[in-house]
């Protein structure tokens, strides 16, 4: 029979024996992990993605005969951070990059010098969250490390040590059903905080029987019973995650970047190696912001929608395609849910935003670079109607205008064959694109901001489509030419004479409105017509958008505020606008606020709508 006895130091070896002991046992309790797991995103993962995240630090372990802590600890950092996966294995990264910065350069540690580096490391897994919640496992981590702190004063054998930081974290898991509705609702504990207690059974196990648990890969999680509880259902679609590799990388930095782009951001690491965690509608936005910091590896993007099912919520959600061009950090505020329009550049087919941001579209665009668009096909649309219909009493659909592409036609067809289900849909033509859509899009933000129904916020929206004014500046008309818009021949020769053509774009087709020599030329009469329609609105609000011309589109928004428009949204026009617009467009939109208060407090009776 194996009897423990005291331990007063631990050293490299014995550090990575109680590392793996612990890994090993998350491992095999991966099944009973993803069971429980509601919480921040019911999507039954947080087991394998724990279990991703220590087999990694197993794996690397396994090939390490350091005797010195400091050495095995920044090993199993750096294995964590490469195979980190979901929010709780980032979360658990960093603790373990706290850890090694603890246990930097030594060789073996006693009890208050480990206890210390513990209190570093979870200081550090709560810095790794833009938004830490008390009552998941950043509260089992600090109630572990105040035990060993406190103990540590008076105990110098980790034995008891261990085991009394065990029993205080088993006390806070217990206590994180009473703190967070999610987990009260469905009666289970925080698997992340689980999987942490866990983690220190293996190892408490490890010092009182020399046994470690054998690792049983888990199968599928079996299927859950019950209700999802509101809390638990995902606002955004996509789970991201990658790696950065550089020299200096700033976590907060890389944190304020993130939180624009989604919620649930945890960043991890060390100023050389990060790993990104965010939860997100748009992916590859998410990659781009990465690359600005250092080279990215290892991108993954999961479909959270199609592993959780949707949980229980009141009020309308709100969908788009992605040829609405607003600034991402709108989309984001306001969760606005998009369908992808299809980009082609060359042999390549991308979903536009998803997998290829505005930036990096014009980027790779060139003369000799055939490009294309095509509408979503009926499944992306019903994907997004589907979740958001259970999700939510009722999803409003603008898109595109009808006469312009066919993404509208499709989208409502998918929503007549779901309302025939029972899901309440409301599909709008929005008459225009780009900024105007984006116009028409944050009509019925504060169509639903203010409690209107479906029916009223569907009302308001065509309105908003019918009172919106764009215009875009075009400055080479042979992207036009290219997609069939125009005659060849005329494309040919307007780019030859330094001919562009401003359009006007509502009620759903584009006009001609006028041709201009010269980019100068373009912008002036751009600006005429918008200042124009301003004299007939009490509080105009504008949006820009830009077909990699920022620059342009800054001197025109200066102008419009210039001109009197409360508000002027500037953002890239989209890669499904900029196939057929052309480097170098701008575009200009306009929506009167004084109309849209009135609006709502006529259709909610509301007095107070401002």
């Amino acid at each position: 029979m194996y009897v423990s006895v005291g331990i007063r130091y631990l050293d490299g070896e014995r550090l990575r024996r109680a590392l793996v002991a612990g890994a090993k046992r998350v491992i095999a309790c991966a099944a009973e992990l993803d069971r429980i797991n509601v919480f921040p995103v019911a999507d039954a993962d947080t087991g394998r993605n724990l279990a991703a995240t220590m087999g990694a630090i197993v794996r690397r372990l396994g090939e390490l005969n350091s005797p010195h802590v400091g050495e095995v600890a920044s090993t199993a950092a750096e294995a964590a951070l490469y195979g980190a996966r979901g929010n709780s294995g980032v979360i658990m990264a960093q603790f373990f990059q706290g850890l090694a910065e603890g246990l930097a350069g030594k060789g073996r540690v006693e009890a208050r010098t480990f206890a210390q580096a513990v209190r570093r490391a979870v200081e550090r897994a709560w810095e790794a969250l833009t938004d830490p919640k008390e009552g998941t496992v950043l509260s089992v981590l600090s109630a572990f490390a105040r035990s060993l702190q406190e103990g540590a004063r008076r105990l110098e054998d980790f034995v008891p040590l261990v085991s009394e930081g065990l029993r205080a974290a088993q006390e806070a898991l217990r206590r994180t059903q009473e703190t967070l509705p999610a987990l009260r609702h469905a009666g289970v504990v925080d698997a992340g905080a689980l999987g942490f207690v866990r983690f220190l059974e293996g190892i408490v196990r490890l010092i009182h029987t020399g046994e470690v648990t054998e690792i049983e890969l888990p199968r599928a999680a079996p299927a859950r019973s019950g209700a999802i509880p509101e809390e638990a259902a995902s606002v955004f679609r996509y789970c991201v995650e990658c790696a950065v590799e550089g020299d200096g990388l700033a976590p907060a930095a890389v944190k304020e970047a993130l939180r624009a782009l989604g919620d649930s951001v945890v960043v991890a690491g060390s100023p050389r190696l990060l790993r990104l965690h965010v939860h997100t509608h748009l992916p590859a936005y998410v990659f781009e912001a990465a690359r600005a910091f250092g080279r990215v590896a290892d991108e993954k993007v999961d479909d959270m929608w199609r592993a959780a099912p949707p949980g229980s919520r009141e009020g309308i959600a709100l969908v788009t395609d992605t040829s609405c061009d607003l600034p991402v950090e709108l989309l984001v505020r306001h969760r606005i849910a998009l369908v992808p329009v299809r980009v082609r550049l060359g042999d390549e087919d991308f979903r536009d935003r998803i997998d290829l941001t505005p930036g990096e579209f014009y980027a790779r665009l060139g003369a000799d670079v055939p490009a294309g668009t095509s509408q979503p096909p009926p499944g992306d649309f019903r994907d997004v109607f589907a979740y958001l219909g259970e999700a939510h009493t009722g999803v409003l659909g603008v898109f595109l205008a009808g006469g312009l592409s066919g993404t509208f036609g499709v989208g409502l067809q998918v929503a007549r064959a779901l309302r025939a289900e029972g899901l309440r849909i409301e599909v709008v033509d929005s008459g225009t694109l780009s900024a105007g859509l984006g116009l028409v899009v944050l009509a019925c933000v504060a169509a639903r901001d203010a409690g209107l129904d479906l029916g009223a916020a569907a009302a308001l929206a065509r309105e908003a489509a019918e009172r919106v004014r764009a215009w875009a500046a075009l400055p080479d008309l042979m992207p036009l030419a290219r997609s069939g818009r125009i005659p060849w021949a005329a494309g040919w020769l307007t780019r030859r004479a330094h001919v562009g053509m401003v359009v006007d774009i509502t009620g759903g087709k584009i006009g001609p409105v006028a041709p201009i020599v010269g980019r100068r030329g373009l912008t002036r009469k751009l600006l005429a017509l918008a200042r124009g329609a301003m004299r007939s609105m009490g509080t105009p609000v504008a949006a820009v958008a830009h077909a990699a011309a920022p620059s342009a589109a800054e001197r025109l928004a200066a102008e419009l505020s210039a001109a009197g428009a409360a508000e002027v949204h500037v953002s890239p026009a989209s890669s499904a606008l900029g196939v057929h617009a052309g480097t170098g467009a701008v575009g200009v939109a306009l929506l009167d606020r004084d109309w849209l208060a009135a609006k709502i407090r006529e259709l909610s009776g509301n007095p107070d709508v401002k």
